[in-house]
C-alpha cells in the first residue's frame, strides 16, 4: 500500500480537532484511512493501538497525535504551505517521506516568510 499524503494531512487535522470519528463516517474509502492510520501508529505519529481482526481488515483505536504528530502537522496545515510542498516535490522529482514533508515544509515556509 501507498501511503497516501492527502489523507494523512486530513486525519492528522481531524484528530487534533477531536472530531476523527465524524471524518471517518463521512470519508468514502475508509479502507485506505485506516491503512494510512495504521502506518501513523507504527510510525510513531498518533498514540492508538492496531487492533487485530478476523477478516484482514485491520481496525484501529485512535487517542491522539504524538509531539511528532503535531510537529508533522504544524507543517502540513496550512492549504498554500501544503500544495506548494507538493508541487515541490512532483516538481524536484522527489518522493514524499516524512523527512522530505519536514524539510520542504520548512523551505515553503522560509520563502512565505522571506517575501
Amino acid at each position: 500500500m501507498k501511503r497516501d499524503w492527502d489523507v494523512i494531512r486530513h486525519v492528522l487535522i481531524a484528530i487534533e480537532d477531536d472530531n476523527y470519528d465524524e471524518y471517518l463516517e463521512k470519508s468514502e474509502n475508509d479502507e485506505a484511512i485506516i491503512k494510512n492510520i495504521v502506518l501513523l501508529i507504527q510510525a510513531g505519529f498518533i498514540d492508538g493501538k492496531v487492533l487485530a481482526s478476523l477478516d484482514e481488515n485491520a481496525d484501529v483505536y485512535v487517542n491522539d497525535l504524538t509531539w511528532q504528530g503535531h510537529e508533522l502537522l504544524d507543517t502540513i496545515r496550512s492549504k498554500p504551505v501544503w500544495e506548494k510542498i507538493k508541487s515541490t516535490a512532483v516538481e524536484k522529482g522527489i518522493e514524499l517521506t516524512f523527512d522530505t514533508v519536514k524539510v520542504l515544509g520548512a523551505k515553503v515556509i522560509e520563502l512565505i516568510i522571506g517575501s
